[in-house]
């Protein structure tokens, strides 16, 4: 077990760490264990459960106060939680609920996605001007991912726009995978003109096949969900297709990770879901919760925190 230097001690599990929102996460949730003067260590199971559990289980035996995780299967982890629930140990998921957590982190997927069908429907009628044949690349397999395409959907039919959804495809939530199954829906239906991605992936491998179609981009509107790095703030101020995202703010929720962990440790309660603010993010309020620096953007985590009071 780890030596007790009087520090509070958290150990995150992460599921694909290669992933930029997941990188964005584990910053948010580092700077401000550092901020505090917490002992804060990672691991990444990259997507494989048998790792992911193996990792869970090492920090637990150093003897973490709070484990921290963002599941590969949020129902394959019934051994980790039976040796946190022994050892006193509690547990914070990312996004994703595990039986036996004390609370999940994360946005509501369902509501947060509806602002953006509202908002798209209010382009469609007031900027295109024309009716919209949408394409829909979505990961069916994941409750999170489901819920956003319902929520779109539910926003675009409250609006009262003039829309059809020509076609849905599995990206996989990631980019060459939403390119290939894009092309091949792009080629059955050449007359979309609106692409919708359940993630910065799945929306900007969408645009990439519709661009290598060789159709008129400016005629395509692209919405994404995330707008977790530089490939989704790149796209939205680009002039470009891509019009909207729904801003998730990765950073933020890495902070509230750490903040949710500390109040558990400390015994106070907290809600089975702590929710984090989203909003619908353009070209016009990027920067108002995000500055360019250099290659990179820096959250203004006051300016997010925000929004929650908006929201309640």
């Amino acid at each position: 077990a780890a030596a007790d230097d009087g520090k509070v001690k958290i150990g995150y599990v992460v599921n694909f760490g290669s992933h930029e929102w997941y990188q964005n996460v584990v910053k948010g949730a580092e700077d401000t264990a550092k901020e505090e003067g917490y002992d804060f260590e990672w691991a990444d199971a990259n997507v494989d459960l048998a790792k992911q559990i193996s990792q869970c289980e090492n920090m637990l035996t150093k003897g973490v106060d709070v484990l921290m995780l963002s599941p590969v299967d949020p129902d394959g982890l019934s051994s980790v939680m039976s040796q946190a629930e022994e050892q006193e140990t509690p547990v914070v998921t990312e996004s994703n609920t595990v039986p036996g957590a004390k609370t999940a982190v994360g946005i509501k997927n369902l509501e947060a996605a509806k602002l953006l069908g509202e908002w798209a429907g209010d382009y469609i009628t007031n900027t295109l001007h024309t009716k919209a044949k949408v394409l829909i690349v979505g990961l069916p397999t994941q409750v999170d991912t489901r819920d956003r395409v319902s929520g779109f959907k539910q926003g675009l039919e409250a609006s009262g726009a003039d829309f059809e959804i020509v076609q849905e495809v599995n990206g996989g939530g990631l980019k060459d995978q939403a390119l290939d199954v894009s092309a091949d829906a792009i080629t059955a239906h050449p007359d979309i003109n609106m692409i919708f991605g359940i993630n910065d992936d799945s929306a900007l491998g969408g645009t990439q096949a519709y661009q290598e179609a060789g159709l008129d981009i400016s005629k395509l509107t692209t919405l994404g969900f995330g707008v977790e790095g530089r490939a989704g703030k790149g796209a939205l101020t680009s002039g470009g297709p891509y019009k909207a995202g729904l801003g998730m703010f990765p950073e933020y929720v890495g902070r509230t990770l750490i903040e949710q962990a500390k109040a558990i440790h400390d015994g106070k309660e907290v809600p089975e879901r702590t929710i984090t603010p989203a909003t619908v993010l353009t070209a016009d309020n990027l920067s108002q919760y995000y500055t360019k620096d250099g290659d990179d953007w820096k959250i203004n985590y006051d300016a997010v925190k925000g929004l929650l009071e908006q929201q309640k």
